[in-house]
């Protein structure tokens, strides 16, 4: 392992623990009779954090570099999953959930390599289909409408 990775490895372990502390701390403001599974959910994964915190703390960092190239290379897939998963999260506001789910998937198919357009559509109606079954019709719940649907 590297000194790049492990230090990336350092800083995503911070950053998740940070972020599980404060949503636990967010869900004791969720009313009493909804906040025990989020507190449970925060709680477990506040706990997996530190774990992994304290392992990659407990090893010493080696002296190999990586060469700038190489870090820009191996971040491009993280920064392609980290735009498409932002513009869906935009678009389910303005264009409703099918639609923006829809594109999603489609357009992220097509970003990591699928072509086919059968496929990318028979995925896509199948689970957009599960979806529906599942959350509309069987949990009654409302799923994000925007402009479209």
């Amino acid at each position: 392992m590297t000194r790049y990775s492990q230090r990336k490895d350092r800083s995503f372990a911070v950053i998740m623990v940070l972020l599980s502390a404060a949503f636990l701390v967010q869900s004791f403001s969720y009313p009493a009779e909804s906040s025990q599974f989020p507190r449970f959910l925060m709680g477990v994964q506040l706990l997996f954090s530190l774990i992994f915190l304290f392992q990659k703390f407990r090893l010493p960092l080696e002296s190999k570099t990586v060469p700038s190239k190489e870090v820009i290379a191996s971040l491009v897939p993280a920064f392609k999953v980290f735009l498409v998963t932002s513009l869906y999260v935009l678009g389910i506001d303005y264009v409703g959930y099918f639609a923006a789910t829809t594109a999603f998937l489609m357009g992220a198919m097509f970003l990591f390599g699928n072509r086919r357009l059968l496929v990318m559509a028979l995925v896509t109606g199948c689970f957009l289909a599960l979806i529906y079954a599942l959350f509309v019709l069987f949990m009654g719940v409302r799923l994000p409408q925007g402009l479209l649907f």
